[in-house]
């Protein structure tokens, strides 16, 4: 049971229509990646690589584990198919589980073909000539799992949860890391650009607006460890708390979902 639990909230979140739209996301991520390339080209490929991956990979990250993640349980509360979903004989907790990380898997794949699609951009081939590929995937995976449990804690405590968790995605994520003191701290970008182990963007990204606004988002100083610990603290309370208030609660059809 809880192996077909997981295989059909995967297929689900694999859908044709889904996949195609993040494949053109991906595409997207190249093509802009090569106009950035012929029209600075005098940046080196590790500045070039590390500012659009700033830029657009790791900001497209958390938007994709938003609308993936409300797909978990909010939408069927609101489309009153939560019922159906709980006559499962698969215990609460086990079940939300199973469904975050089928949801974070699928944002895993289709961030992941996005880092590849970059990475061939800027280093030419399949691009695993990238330094930075292999954290940026590592980070990607963390990043998904960290995410996706916190988006689905949120959905299940507040109404009508994806323009939260959209918020977050754009606006907490995109402005904390850049405001002064310590608040960086506060976002969970800061702490996957540690486990990528991100450089600063270089003297040289700083006569183009590209590298300005890279520079904009922020100076991380923490280290690999932090970053890690950091996340896997993250994950284990989001996902312990969520299924623990998810196991707690009555979880009926919202009569304001007409």
């Amino acid at each position: 049971m809880e192996a077909y639990v997981f295989k059909n909230a995967f297929s689900e979140y694999m859908r044709l229509k889904r996949v195609i739209v993040w494949l053109l996301v991906a595409g997207g991520l190249f093509m802009a990646a090569r106009l950035f390339l012929n029209v600075n080209g005098g940046e080196s490929q590790e500045e070039s690589y590390s500012m659009l991956s700033s830029l657009l990979l790791f900001r497209m990250l958390p938007l994709a584990s938003a609308i993936f993640s409300s797909g978990v349980l909010s939408q069927e509360i609101e489309q009153k198919t939560v019922v159906y979903l709980l006559t499962r004989p698969i215990p609460r907790p086990q079940f939300l589980l199973l469904r975050t990380l089928a949801s974070a898997l699928a944002v895993m794949i289709m961030a992941g073909a996005s880092a590849l699609g970059l990475s061939a951009a800027v280093y030419g081939g399949l691009g695993l000539s990238n330094p930075y590929l292999f954290h940026d995937l590592t980070a990607i995976a963390v990043g998904s799992l960290a995410y996706g449990t916190l988006f689905v804690l949120i959905s299940l405590i507040v109404n009508r949860s994806m323009i939260v968790c959209l918020l977050f995605a754009f606006a907490w994520e995109t402005s904390v890391p850049s405001m002064p003191g310590s608040v960086y701290l506060l976002s969970v970008s800061s702490y996957l650009t540690a486990i990528a182990q991100r450089p600063s963007p270089g003297n040289a990204g700083q006569n183009n607006p590209f590298g300005s606004l890279a520079s904009a988002l922020g100076t991380n100083t923490l280290t690999p460890d932090v970053g890690w610990m950091a996340m896997a603290c993250l994950i284990a309370f989001c996902a312990i708390f969520g299924a623990w208030w998810f196991s707690r609660s009555e979880y009926l059809p919202r009569e304001d979902a007409e």
